[in-house]
């Protein structure tokens, strides 16, 4: 027989075919059925009787990729449902880690960030003494708000959004303790995974008049704005002095490196940004109070404004910074109200309407009306300053009770006492500083 004759070149088992090619006999079986394995059986036997060339095995192993190429359908019932599965890995894991910031907690001296289902996600150590609540930073999460009783606006101190245009949502946090010269005053920014990517140590000492200052300073609240709207936001620090009067307001790029900065010898109480000439860069509208002069203010930065001071004289001015760096600077008249309630007027809030309207409001509840080339329109008095001109009035400081007569002859009074700055005096005209042309 053939078979015998060529004995040790033959297999004649599944055991022992199995064993030359090193799998499972199950493995061999298969094999046959799907890729074509060359095995034989003998005739009139049981088809369990098989037996196989050597020969004929070696060259089914060396064209063994070619034929299972032959038949796709099998690569495809095993690549489908691991597609699907790692289609539903990918949905479900991946938001566990990479999550984005949504809101957070303040757990003592730890700001905890939170994802949209309010899971923790990380959290920021501080190691700042006494943190302020978690009311207080709720009322300054993400925007600009009015205060209830409208007579202050709290600016953000937390802020979550992406600032460097790389579709992660960064934390901006601005660190404030119930002690506060205890502290630093920074701005941290942290990535979506709580790394932190920069600090901004806001204030400095600066000397003015022939003093200097301290560098123990606080922020009072910061806004991201695309001031030259190139798709690139700067980020708008405002920083008081603990003790006394310098206020520091600075513009920071998406790394924290300080662009430029403006000094004012007064507080900056609010702060806004639009593009008041239409010529697509949102320009900067600050008001406060101006601690020389003892009234409010008003002014407006060109979005590149050059670092520079408020307009000020002996005491308040600091030999080291360049003045009249205003496109406008505007000084808001006091009434006997404001001398009787505050120590100084103050302009805290500003509006700015779609009828083209610049409402800067006082503390004591007159509205100053302007248009945007800040010619003065129109003076309102909220209830608020009726009631105390009539407080006023009981206390024999007031002559009359506030009526329409004296509202009109206060309206007359005060419209010549509004004062524009320039490069070399003050004018009762809507004169731009540095003297500029207005459009």
């Amino acid at each position: 027989m053939v078979v015998e004759e060529n004995q040790k070149e033959i297999l004649i088992s599944w055991k022992e075919i199995s064993a030359y090619l090193g799998c499972e006999t199950r493995t061999c079986q298969r094999w046959e059925k799907e890729s074509g394995l060359p095995v034989h059986r003998f005739i009139d036997s049981s088809r369990s009787r098989v037996f196989a060339y050597k020969q004929e095995l070696n060259h089914w192993l060396k064209r063994r990729p070619y034929t299972d190429q032959k038949n796709p359908k099998k690569l495809l019932y095993f690549l489908i449902p691991m597609a699907a599965l790692l289609i539903v890995c990918f949905m479900f894991l991946s938001p566990l880690s990479s999550p984005e910031p949504h809101d957070f907690r303040i757990n003592g001296s730890d700001l905890v960030v939170l994802n949209e289902k309010q899971k923790e996600i990380w959290q920021y150590h501080t190691e700042t003494m006494r943190l302020k609540d978690e009311e207080f930073y709720r009322k300054r999460f993400q925007v600009r708000r009015d205060s209830d009783n409208s007579c202050e606006v709290f600016h953000p101190l937390i802020v979550m959004r992406d600032i460097d245009n790389e579709r992660q949502k960064e934390v901006l946090f601005a660190q404030r303790s119930i002690v506060p010269n205890r502290m630093k005053c920074i701005l941290s920014c942290l990535n979506n995974k709580g790394k932190i990517l920069w600090v901004f140590e806001a204030g400095r000492e600066m000397i003015f008049g022939k003093k200097q200052y301290s560098s123990r300073y606080e922020i009072g609240g910061f806004m991201v704005v695309d001031l030259e709207m190139d798709n690139s936001p700067e980020i708008i620090v405002v920083s008081r002095n603990l003790y006394m009067f310098p206020t520091q307001l600075a513009v920071l790029d998406s790394k924290g490196h300080l662009l430029r900065e403006y000094w004012h010898s007064g507080r900056i109480l609010d702060f806004t940004f639009y593009d008041l000439d239409h010529d697509e860069e949102k320009e900067i509208i600050l008001s406060g109070c101006n601690n020389e002069y003892d009234k409010g203010f008003l002014a407006v930065l060109e979005p590149d404004f050059k670092s520079g001071g408020s307009p000020q004289t002996g005491y308040y001015k600091s030999p080291n910074l360049k003045q009249n760096v205003e496109k406008y600077y505007i000084l808001i008249p006091n009434t006997i109200v404001d001398k009787n309630e505050y120590k100084r007027g103050n302009v805290i809030k500003i509006h700015i309407s779609d009828e083209r309207i610049i409402y800067a409001e006082t503390k004591s509840g007159l509205c100053f009306e302007f248009g945007f080339n800040f010619e003065l329109k129109e003076i309102r008095f909220a209830d608020r300053y009726e009631d105390m001109y009539n407080k006023a009035y009981r206390e024999g400081i007031a002559k009359e009770k506030f009526s329409v007569k004296t509202m009109d002859e206060l309206k007359t009074n005060l419209m010549t006492q509004v004062l524009y700055y320039t490069d070399e005096y003050w004018s009762q005209a809507p004169l731009l500083a540095r003297n500029q042309v207005p459009d």
